[in-house]
Formats: structure tokens, C-alpha cells, sequence
């Protein structure tokens, strides 16, 4: 008899068992659906509270913000007798970069940015400025188209620092100097000067100040018209008469004077062939502005251009102030 109720009730705790499992089991859905219900409103209110909009099939969605434009890279250049202030390091910017250059100069003339084609005018009593983006990688020279006369530029040093009738005060250097220079034309009928010095040292920062030992300038001329000081080893003539030019460099002290070492002055000379690549065809370049950038005879002495065709003013001469170097 006890052996019969055992089996009686064995099956009512397996039902009972089998029971109360299931209730746990439809407790636990319940509970992981409410959870869900509960993250979806969470999403939902999040995404009302920051104005969030789905975007339109296929269309893209902007997911970082635009940087605000930099600012300008601004150099300023003071154009004195007939030469920049500036080094090459001063002339280096970056591509992409806003480009504001600042003009003075003690004599009236045009700036002329080559490779980007801009001028701008400049003059005592109204500086220019050029504004531009940087947008190509390259060397760019500055040129400077001086309006009006010569005034015995090819002698001596030009905006007051004239000594007598075209005469340069010398200075003997206390110090041991040399100078050598190569020059070679370019494919495009400009010519590279490469300038070499022993104990001798480029000093753009002295210039117009007392002579210092061993520092200073040099100045260049192109058959004996001077072109313009220079303030490092590497010196580009933009355009060239075509035939044999004369190339000239002498040093100078800060205050302009010509340096004599053992007796002889410091300069060289150098021969260059420049090839006719049509740059002096004409009273007219390309640009159609009547600029004449090298003359007709090929003479070499005719770096003074004409009056343009639009009846502006006369340009007697066109002197290279630096590249503008835009790196990648």
C-alpha cells in the first residue's frame, strides 16, 4: 500500500515542478521585453533631444566639422634702392595658404608676381598690396617695374646712397675675402647666379647700418646695368637679352661701399649664352600690356622699356626683388 501511494504522487511533483518552471520562464520574457520597450524609448528621447533627422536614402551626412579659414600669411617687403629687405626664408609659404604681401618703396613703380600674373602699383606715398591664394607649388619671382628716369641707376647706388657722380666709397677689408661666381641659362631665357664667398657672410638684417667685418651684400649688374643687391648665394635673372651677357658681382659692405681685398676690389665676372627663346619679339609681350622684357637689338642695353601703348607710365627698368617659394 505505501508502495502504491509513492507512485501516486511521484507524477503531481513532476507537474508541479514542470509547472512552476514554465512560470519562471514566461517571467524572464516578460521581463527582457519590458528591458527592450524600455532602451527603445531611450533612443527614441535621445534622439528627439538633439534634433536628430534621418538622413534620405543615399544621401551623405557630413560628419566633421569645417575648420574656420586661417589666417593670412602676411609679408612685408621695403623696397629701397631698388632691393627688398627680405631673405629667402622671409619669401617661403605654404600651398593653400592666404597670402597677403605688403609693398613699400621710395621710388614709384609696379610689382609684378610672376607664375600668378598679379601687380599691383607702389609708389612713396601709396604703398600695394597683393592678396591671393597659394593655390601652385613652385619658385615665383618678384619683380619690380620702376617708373620714370634712370637717374644714373647703372654707376651707382640708387634712393640716397649715390656718391658723387656715379662713385662708390671702398672699404679694405681687415679680413681675408674671395668670391666666385658660376652662371647658367635656363630654358626659358632667364639666367641662375650662383654666388661663392669665403669669409664673407650675407647680412640682409645690417643693410643700410655701419660696415661690420666680413658682412654685408653683394650687388649685380647685367652688362654693366645694375640689377640689384643681393642677400644670399643664389641670385635668378628672370629675362635675358638672347647672345653673350656679362654677368657681375661685387661685395659690398652694409652701408653700400665696395670691398677691396689685397689691393683688388671684390667682384667677378662671368660669360653666359642665353638662348633666344622668343622673349624679345617685339615692343609687346604676350601679356598685351607693351612691356618690353629684354629689348629688340640684343644688345644687352636695353633694359629700359618704353612708354606702354595704353599711354601709362614709362618703365626704365625692371629689377628682381626674390622668389616667392610655395611649398607643398
Amino acid at each position: 500500500m505505501q508502495m502504491l501511494q509513492q507512485i501516486t504522487r511521484r507524477p503531481a511533483y513532476l507537474l508541479a515542478a514542470a509547472i512552476a518552471l514554465a512560470t519562471l520562464l514566461i517571467t524572464m520574457a516578460c521581463g527582457d521585453s519590458s528591458d527592450g520597450h524600455e532602451n527603445e524609448r531611450a533612443i527614441s528621447d535621445a534622439s528627439q533631444s538633439q534634433d536628430y533627422h534621418a538622413p534620405a536614402s543615399g544621401q551623405n551626412v557630413k560628419t566633421t566639422a569645417t575648420p574656420a579659414d586661417p589666417d593670412p600669411v602676411v609679408i612685408n617687403m621695403a623696397i629701397a634702392a631698388r632691393a627688398s629687405n627680405l631673405s629667402r626664408d622671409d619669401l617661403q609659404v605654404k600651398k593653400g595658404d592666404t597670402v597677403n604681401i605688403n609693398f613699400t618703396a621710395d621710388e614709384p613703380g609696379e610689382i609684378h608676381l610672376h607664375g600668378y600674373d598679379l601687380t599691383a602699383p607702389v609708389s612713396p606715398d601709396s604703398p600695394g598690396t597683393l592678396t591671393f591664394v597659394a593655390e601652385t607649388a613652385g619658385a615665383f619671382g618678384i619683380n619690380f617695374h620702376v617708373f620714370g628716369d634712370a637717374g644714373g641707376e647703372s654707376g651707382g647706388s640708387h634712393g640716397g646712397h649715390h656718391h658723387g657722380a656715379g662713385v662708390l666709397d671702398t672699404v679694405v677689408s681687415e679680413t681675408p675675402l674671395s668670391l666666385a661666381i658660376t652662371a647658367a641659362a635656363d630654358a626659358e631665357g632667364g639666367v641662375d647666379v650662383h654666388i661663392v664667398t669665403e669669409g664673407f657672410r650675407f647680412a640682409p638684417d645690417l643693410v643700410d647700418q655701419a660696415h661690420t667685418p666680413g658682412a654685408g651684400h653683394a650687388h649685380i649688374y647685367m652688362d654693366d646695368v645694375k640689377l640689384g643687391r643681393v642677400f644670399e648665394a643664389d641670385y635668378h635673372i628672370e629675362s635675358a637679352p638672347p647672345g653673350e651677357r656679362e654677368i657681375r658681382v661685387s661685395l659690398n659692405t652694409n652701408d653700400h661701399s665696395e670691398l677691396v681685398y689685397d689691393g683688388r676690389k671684390l667682384e667677378a665676372t662671368v660669360i653666359v649664352n642665353v638662348p633666344d627663346v622668343g622673349q624679345s619679339q617685339g615692343d609687346s609681350d604676350s601679356d598685351g600690356q607693351g612691356h618690353d622684357h629684354g629689348g629688340q637689338d640684343g644688345d644687352g642695353a636695353n633694359h629700359h622699356h618704353g612708354q606702354d601703348s595704353d599711354g601709362g607710365p614709362k618703365i626704365i627698368a625692371e629689377v628682381h626683388l626674390g622668389n616667392l617659394e610655395v611649398y607643398p
